[in-house]
């Protein structure tokens, strides 16, 4: 299990790395702006999962779960989120 903290801009950036290990991962949304993650590709604003408000998550398991996740905010925003896997 591995534990971690992630922060979002408004270009989609790599928040957290794939691995290839990784079976299930919970992705959440801690304070900031509403926040589009990308799995395995860059976050497109307003598009995919979207994490709205804080305390927010989505979970993932299997080959999804082992991308790499990227996130972006709308322009001039930021969010900050953290991340369990098992």
């Amino acid at each position: 299990m591995a534990k971690g903290s992630w922060n979002a801009l408004d270009t989609s950036s790599e928040v957290i790395p794939a691995s290839e290990y990784r079976d299930k991962i919970t992705v959440q949304l801690h304070s900031g702006d509403v926040t589009a993650l990308g799995f395995g590709e860059s976050a497109v604003y307003g598009e995919g999962i979207l994490l709205m408000v804080a305390g927010d998550s989505v979970e993932l398991a299997g080959a999804l779960s082992r991308c790499a996740i990227h996130a972006v905010c709308n322009v001039g925003k930021v969010s900050s989120g953290g991340y369990q896997t098992d």
